[in-house]
């Protein structure tokens, strides 16, 4: 507790410093001119910010051509630990100017600063035409807190409240759109499970009070939910300005580009399902289900059940959210934080209605065993979500994350199965029991959990690269592989990755090539027969010197690869 406390502080203490940064237009304040045959970019610059020379550039379109760019002198080397290394950069103001060789059409000006302090703002894009007219804007990246005023001009999303693309957003109609999103975002699919759990603990409740039931106690739960998704937006919220206002361009699900995260919610998603199936039972303070409300477990199964809720509905945008986000994003933290949890208001707005309109309860079915066929029958949905969840995790990693995330969540379901077992038996058997589940889920966890990262040294196999490598005097190494070869994936694992094969390759200069073989390849069937083989996997080095292609053994050992990269 104490260590999320000393987090919020710092990303409080973040968010106020913020604010102490200039918006961007002001701290890089940019004019474009016509002189003569030539288009003038001149930035003046605030004191203690800089440009980057190599981060500018002019993208021509609809007919327009530029000539070779002269900057204008006076650019300092710094070392730049965004970066980490020297860059070349401009203070006070920098001068860029193209000669024009063909008018009409307009330009895409982009370019990129910091500040001394520390600030470091994403790209800047700014449309202009050849006349050095301003055009709407591009999408401009935000990466501190502009002190605009109730107003700001920005793009909205398709889904606006009035469907154009350009509105001016004031403080009030940020507002109302933040309340709007968060209502409108409970018709969502993520949120819907959630929503139907939350609604059967409504009917238990009114039908099962508890001991120590009171009429008031409906509606501390009521609260309970809305504090849970209300601080949890908060947090969501604090996190996305942070990292803008540390140079990130990151928006709303910014979360889910992270394979560590979405691997967590493969697994709580998974375990929910499970639970809600009634394969296993969680305690009653994880969600507050099949415990009496008025117990303190209740209470806290309220507050999670509302934390849950903002889980799943991070993959979600609902009409009026792009509106209200895109304008958090530009203000002083406390706006900012402000809209965030009145979004967060009204996606918890439903449940604490109701829990204040005790006659509504009549409406609700009365409790029996339609509500067992229904919590099972909400697990599907759970399932549903952890399948789109892993799909999200393969476009973020490998695909043979489904293999290894699929046989991690087996040994969860091994591990929930033999929970069963625990009580019937007592003593040693028990005990070697429990460490048994520890060691089998810190397995499971660790194979959903160590998703494979795209490995960009291997070049996909084509017969003219590979043609061009020979002949430059590069050697090659063509590894011919399937994913549904185990064969190939466990030389993978074993002998073609690690840093110990990544220092190996850096040494010798080998040039890694991979040709796919999971589906028909006319190409790849006519390279596996040219060595007499008939399936994978086949290793071939082909030497810098010009010399035959060797063949390795199909099992490979990282001491054969050495041995054989050593001598090309």
């Amino acid at each position: 507790m104490k260590s999320l406390v000393a987090v919020l502080l710092m990303m409080v203490a973040s968010l106020a410093q913020a604010t102490d940064f200039l918006p961007v237009d002001d701290a890089f304040q940019l004019t474009v001119e016509r002189q003569g045959e030539s288009l003038r970019l001149h930035w003046q610059i605030a004191d203690d910010y800089y440009l980057y020379r190599d981060q500018h550039r002019v993208l021509p379109s609809d007919g327009a051509e530029l000539g070779s760019v002269q900057l204008s002198p006076g650019a300092v080397e710094k070392y730049d630990p965004t970066f980490d290394q020297q860059m070349v950069v401009y203070y006070n103001s920098m001068t860029a100017v193209y000669p024009v060789q063909n008018d009409g059409g307009e330009i895409e000006v982009v370019y990129q600063g910091c500040a001394d302090a520390g600030l470091c703002y994403p790209p800047q894009k700014r449309r202009f035409d050849l006349n050095g007219v301003a055009l709407v804007n591009a999408e401009s990246g935000m990466g501190g807190f502009s002190s605009f005023n109730d107003s700001a001009i920005l793009e909205l999303s398709a889904n606006n409240a009035s469907g154009s693309e350009l509105a001016t957003i004031t403080l009030a109609s940020a507002l109302v759109f933040a309340l709007l999103g968060g209502l409108i975002l409970n018709l969502m699919p993520c949120v819907f499970p959630v929503l139907s759990l939350k609604a059967l603990q409504l009917v238990q409740h009114r039908a099962e009070p508890g001991p120590d039931e009171t009429s008031h106690s409906a509606i501390v739960h009521g609260w309970l939910y809305t504090a849970g998704v209300v601080i949890s937006f908060v947090l969501v919220a604090m996190v996305l300005l942070v990292l803008r206002s540390l140079g990130a361009w990151v928006g709303w699900g910014f979360q889910l580009q992270s394979p560590g995260f979405v691997a967590s919610l493969v697994v709580l998603f998974f375990v929910l399902a499970l639970a809600m199936s009634g394969f296993v039972e969680i305690a009653g303070r994880w969600m507050g289900a099949g415990q009496s409300l008025a117990t303190r477990a209740g209470w806290s199964g309220s507050f999670f059940t509302g934390v849950l809720a903002t889980l799943v509905a991070t993959p979600c945008t609902a009409p009026f959210m792009g509106a209200a986000i895109g304008y958090a994003v530009t203000q002083p933290a406390a706006i900012g934080l402000t809209l965030f949890a009145v979004m967060g208001l009204g996606l918890a707005l439903p449940i604490l209605v109701l829990t204040y309109l005790p006659n509504l309860g009549r409406f609700l079915p009365r409790p029996g065993a339609w509500m067992v066929t229904f919590r099972q029958l909400m697990a599907f949905p759970l399932f549903a979500t952890v399948i789109w969840l892993l799909w999200i995790l393969v476009e973020l990693t490998e695909p043979v994350v489904i293999m290894t995330a699929g046989l991690g969540l087996l040994l969860l379901v091994l591990v929930l199965w033999a929970h069963r077992w625990a009580v019937r038996i007592t003593g040693a058997p028990l005990w070697l029991l429990r460490g048994a589940q520890i060691v089998v889920t810190l397995c499971a966890l660790s194979l959903v959990f160590t998703a494979p990262q795209p490995d960009e040294q291997w070049q996909p196999y084509d017969a003219a690269t590979l043609q061009r490598y020979q002949a430059n005097g590069t050697a090659v190494f063509l590894d011919v592989t399937a994913a549904w070869c185990i064969t190939c994936k466990a030389n993978e694992s074993v002998a073609l990755s690690g840093d110990a094969f990544d220092r190996l390759v850096q040494r010798t200069g080998v040039q890694l090539m991979r040709a796919d073989w999971t589906r028909p390849s006319p190409e790849v069937d006519a390279l596996i027969e040219r060595f007499g083989r008939n399936g994978v996997p086949l290793y071939v080095v082909y030497p810098a010197n010009g010399d035959a292609p060797r063949l390795l053994p199909q099992i490979l050992t990282p001491s054969a690869v050495a041995a054989a990269f050593e001598s090309l």
